[in-house]
């Protein structure tokens, strides 16, 4: 089993350990096998938040890893249908339990988002208005970002870089919140 520990600034870009904590405010992401286990962003050099990457762990013995934090964003991967991958993020705050149940698809080799959302605690649906669909350009920064109304259609369109797109799936995908997965 292997682990690899890399450093991320704000806007997701690899540095250096010594570039992150010189910053004092960055992303520390730590693989298992190629596979995201922790994700911990610092602000002012202090934790301020943690995504992990549940597999067998409780929910205690994962709030027990993180002694100073108050919630913890558990994910899952859930489904994975071509280069992209559904994950299940349970947001949980400590002698509370669950107050948010939210989802993202990104692409598996880059990592970049392409869908992100929430689910409705009461019934598991998903809440149309909280979806974001982006388009990345090129140079792999969002070209276009698509927001949706509460009967799941396009609602605005916001032009990013402006740059032209580069996404490997069709148009069709945008016009509705579902599916999820291009």
């Amino acid at each position: 089993m292997s682990t690899v520990v890399s450093y991320e600034n704000e806007f997701n870009q690899s540095i250096t350990e010594y570039q992150a904590q010189m910053s004092n405010t960055y992303i520390k992401v730590t693989k298992f096998n190629n596979l995201k286990k922790i994700i911990e962003e610092y602000v002012n050099n202090l934790l301020s938040e943690v995504t992990y990457y549940q597999d067998n762990e409780s929910i205690t013995e994962i709030f027990n890893k993180f002694p100073s934090l108050n919630n913890l964003d558990i994910a899952k991967r859930v489904e994975i249908q071509g280069n992209y991958i559904r994950e299940e993020i349970f947001t949980h705050q400590r002698n509370v339990g669950l107050k948010l149940h939210s989802f993202n698809v990104e692409h598996i080799l880059t990592g970049k988002s392409i869908c992100f959302g929430s689910y409705n605690l009461q019934t598991g649906e998903v809440i149309n208005e909280s979806v974001v669909k982006m388009k990345y350009d090129i140079l792999g920064n969002v070209a276009y970002s698509y927001y949706y109304n509460s009967l799941g259609k396009v609602n605005i369109i916001q032009e990013e870089s402006g740059e032209a797109f580069s996404n490997e799936f069709s148009e069709t995908y945008y016009n509705n919140v579902l599916p999820l997965l291009p």
